[in-house]
Formats: structure tokens, C-alpha cells, sequence
């Protein structure tokens, strides 16, 4: 895809996401455990159809070299799904921990030895979720090189991945939203 296009993309995202009322104010703890006076509530988005397609068309490009495509759950499995379709690239989805029950996967899909897997999350601030996510990937033999995030809070997340070799990539930042919070 040219830059132009992504480019155009990149702000319907934005619209779509403003549109939606993704940044809401008040008091929250967010999952890092930090506080703040702004929620990226990012559900609110990812359930429509409309933000998933744009969303997917973004990242689809940037997974060729992959073999797989993994989000964690929960708000990460509909992006994956929808990136997993317009890449034609199988789906992980990766569990918060390993069942009690039945097969007790953590990862859900098939993961082979060596296989390069690109992973996407909806929202990161110190990319702890994500990371977890990533290393049990790594732990079942997976490669990981790429991340995703549709919305990087830009609290250390990206530095986090640079340190550890593995790129992240946002397709917008909080401060693509500056007016609203």
C-alpha cells in the first residue's frame, strides 16, 4: 500500500475513533496499574465493523513476512480476526492465563517451532499485557519481530519493545486526540 493511502486510512482511523468517543475523562486505573485522568476505551470501537476493516487494512501490508497472526484476549481477538482475514494468515489468540479445564492452552491455534507470528493489541501504555502475550509465543517457539497497537498511550511501550528487539508499531498515539483530553 502506498504512504498516501495509509496515510488516508490513518485519518479515518482518527474520525472513526473521535466519532465513537474512544477518550473519556475521569478518574481510571488503567491495566498497568497507573492511574489516569483519561480511558482510551477502545472496546467501544472494535466492535464495529466499519473501525475493524480500517483497522485491518493498516496492518494487513505490514504482516507479509509473517506466519501467523496472534492477539491476546480479549480486545486484541477481534483486531487479530479481522487482520487474520485480509492477510490470509492463520489466527492465535492467546489467553490471560492457561485454562483449568480441557486442553489448558494458553495459546489457542496452531503454533509451530520457528513459525514468525505478528501480534496486535488495542491499546498499550506500558505494553505489560502485550509483552506477556509475546513471550508466550516465544515460550511455545514462536518468533516475534512485529507488534501492532491501534492506540499507543505513549508511556514507555514502544521504547519497552525497542530494548527487547522487537518492533511496535502504532497506527495512531494518544496525542493524535490531544483535543480531547
Amino acid at each position: 500500500m502506498q504512504v498516501k493511502d495509509q496515510e488516508k486510512l490513518r485519518e479515518t482511523l482518527i474520525k472513526l475513533l473521535s466519532e465513537r468517543n474512544v477518550i473519556q475523562r475521569g478518574k481510571f486505573v488503567l491495566s498497568s496499574g497507573r492511574e489516569s485522568d483519561y480511558y482510551v476505551d477502545i472496546k467501544r470501537a472494535i466492535t464495529d465493523p466499519e473501525v475493524l476493516d480500517v483497522i485491518a487494512r493498516l496492518i494487513k501490508g505490514e504482516v507479509e513476512g509473517a506466519d501467523k497472526i496472534a492477539g491476546p484476549a480479549l480486545g486484541a481477538v477481534p483486531i487479530a480476526t479481522a487482520v487474520s482475514i485480509y492477510s490470509r494468515k492463520p489466527l492465535l489468540m492467546i489467553r490471560k492465563e492457561k485454562k483449568g479445564y480441557g486442553t489448558s492452552k494458553l495459546i489457542e491455534g496452531e503454533l509451530n517451532t520457528g513459525e514468525r507470528v505478528a501480534v496486535v493489541e488495542d491499546v498499550t501504555t506500558t505494553g505489560g499485557s502485550l509483552l506477556r502475550a509475546v513471550r508466550a509465543i516465544q515460550e511455545n517457539g514462536g518468533v516475534v519481530e512485529k507488534t501492532f497497537v491501534v492506540v499507543d498511550r505513549e508511556e514507555g511501550a514502544v521504547e519497552e519493545f525497542k530494548k527487547r528487539g522487537i518492533e511496535l508499531i502504532p497506527l495512531i498515539s494518544v496525542s493524535d486526540f490531544r483535543d480531547d483530553h
